[in-house]
């Protein structure tokens, strides 16, 4: 959830004295239209005096004052209620304020920056007051009239949230940080976290992911990592195949970082064909000193046994493995070479099963490899619906930098 920032606060301040501040107490003239008679004039004036010496209360007990003139101008009240406001707001009293800006507002005398100052004023009072739904209401008001203060719109986005309203956080924060990446420049952390939290709480799972998707190539941490492997892997028609890919990405970005996550890639190394891989990954796993320290330290090293030996093994021909996969475990037993020919050959004879993924290992090959160009170009052309496009488009991330 967002906080307010105190450049936000001292903004909302400033919006709601604004109006005693850029009041000009006009000469008294009898019958003019605009024009305050002297019974409201003068405690108008007294009350101007005490607020600028910060004397809030007694400010408010003048202009209490001059509303109990009778038989008050249109103008006369709502130079009442402009200075009511605004010493209210300075003295703390929120209820006062928003009555008096409430007021103004449904004068119809407000018009441009006058009527987008108190509308913002306005917001900002019932969000302190934390009633939300009526500070979105009021916010919402300000941006139709084409205010631009981006605090403003922060403001929204929080009242939304604050009041459950999630639908209409995504509504609005959505487009704008898709116009920010599609401009090249970096969305907010906070703003990201706040649309993928909504989005999944509005079980909008396309703007969940890609919202995932963002937080790690700008704002890359070990958990936004995880919680997108575990939407990816949440997604229907996910093949349980790519669990290894999802650990090669972690281990690209050097985010495997627990026992369980080196002992876990390394079986499903072994099991997908790609023993070399395998040995290098437990064997990090000792050289990091995660593994071989803890009750399970037999257990790893008879798991790094294992590894070594199923690196070293011929073929099993009971147990077949693809001809891609054979190839790409060339790459990792340092064969780059040789290993990409052959798997770029087997891709291109086709009938294979699986062809996304074949092909989303062979971008991995490449960047293995030390070629990111080439990885790039491979991982753009997956399509595949079983997950292997979206891994594709976060190696694409990773080739890139």
């Amino acid at each position: 959830m967002l906080t307010i920032h105190q450049r936000f606060k001292r903004a909302v301040i400033a919006a709601a004295i604004g109006g005693l501040s850029a009041l000009v107490v006009l000469p008294v003239t009898s019958h003019a239209a605009d024009s305050l008679r002297p019974d409201v004039a003068k405690p108008l004036n007294a009350a101007q005096d005490l607020y600028r010496a910060h004397k809030y209360k007694d400010a408010l007990s003048k202009i209490d004052q001059a509303d109990a003139v009778p038989g008050k101008t249109p103008y006369e009240s709502y130079m009442i209620q402009e200075m009511r406001g605004a010493a209210a707001a300075a003295a703390g009293e929120s209820g006062v304020a928003a009555q008096a800006y409430e007021t103004l507002l449904g004068s119809g005398r407000l018009t441009g920056a006058d009527e987008q100052r108190t509308t913002a004023a306005l917001a900002g009072i019932y969000f302190q007051q934390k009633n939300y739904a009526q500070s979105a209401k009021v916010a919402q008001r300000y941006l139709k009239s084409g205010g631009s203060d981006p605090d403003m719109r922060t403001l929204l986005v929080q009242s939304y949230y604050l009041s459950n309203d999630c639908a209409s956080v995504v509504s609005l924060l959505k487009p704008g940080i898709d116009a920010q990446v599609r401009a090249g420049h970096a969305p907010d952390e906070s703003q990201l976290q706040l649309l993928g939290t909504c989005a999944q709480r509005v079980k909008d799972d396309a703007t969940y992911r890609s919202t995932l998707e963002k937080l790690v190539a700008y704002h890359p941490k070990q958990s936004y990592w995880d919680d997108l492997f575990n939407a990816i892997r949440s997604k229907p028609g996910y093949s349980s195949a790519l669990d290894i890919d999802t650990f090669r990405l972690r281990r690209a970005t050097g985010s495997l970082s627990t026992a369980d996550d080196y002992m876990e890639m390394t079986q499903l190394a072994i099991v997908a064909g790609t023993t070399a891989e395998g040995k290098q990954v437990i064997d990090q796993g000792f050289a990091s000193g995660v593994l071989g320290h803890d009750a399970q330290a037999d257990r790893e090293k008879r798991l790094q046994a294992l590894a070594a030996k199923r690196a070293q093994a011929p073929a099993d021909p009971a147990n077949p493995v693809a001809p891609v996969d054979v190839a790409f475990n060339e790459v990792f037993a340092g064969q780059a070479k040789q290993g990409l020919t052959a798997m770029d050959a087997a891709i291109s004879k086709g009938g294979i099963d699986h062809p996304d993924q074949a092909q989303l290992h062979l971008g991995e090959a490449y960047y293995m490899a030390g070629d990111k160009a080439r990885a790039v170009q491979t991982f753009r052309a997956v399509k595949g619906t079983d997950g292997s496009a979206d891994l594709a488009r976060l190696w694409v991330l990773v080739a890139s930098k």
